[in-house]
């Protein structure tokens, strides 16, 4: 994540996920937790938001947030040569809420085809945080 928000945010070094989604649910400010990943999870979690980012086809704006439609086949295979898949895509989701507990996920997988439906939504000022902070809404407004 970079730093210097213009949303309203707060570093929460102490208490639960549960309250600061209740505060974002209603318009207070966000309270992002950047003690909530070590360095390497860190490195993980920015690895995965670019190539999620490079994924994205398409960006829906829902009332609360936006869903973010990402073609995992444009995707390159791991070391491994094994495929990136929807695994990813939940690791990417498990670290982003550590750190930003106050966003709500959802993926959605049909069965056909390669595309992945990512779902981030909250309180008031989410879809100003994700425009503003989430490489995926970058790569989705070119």
């Amino acid at each position: 994540m970079k730093l210097g928000y213009t949303v309203p945010v707060l570093v929460a070094l102490a208490g639960g996920a549960a309250a600061a989604a209740s505060a974002a649910a209603v318009g207070e400010p966000l309270s992002c937790r950047i003690d909530a990943l070590s360095a390497s999870q860190r490195s993980r979690h920015q690895l995965l938001g670019e190539k999620l980012a490079s994924a994205v086809v398409g960006r829906t704006e829902v009332p609360n947030g936006y869903v973010f439609a990402l073609d995992l086949s444009r995707l390159p295979a791991d070391a491994a040569g094994q495929a990136f898949c929807v695994v990813e895509v939940a690791e990417w989701v498990d670290l982003e809420a550590r750190c930003c507990p106050f966003l709500d996920f959802g993926i959605e997988r049909p069965g056909k085809g390669s595309v992945v439906r990512l779902r981030l939504t909250g309180g008031k000022a989410v879809k100003e945080f994700v425009e503003q902070e989430l490489p995926m809404a970058h790569r989705a407004n070119r």
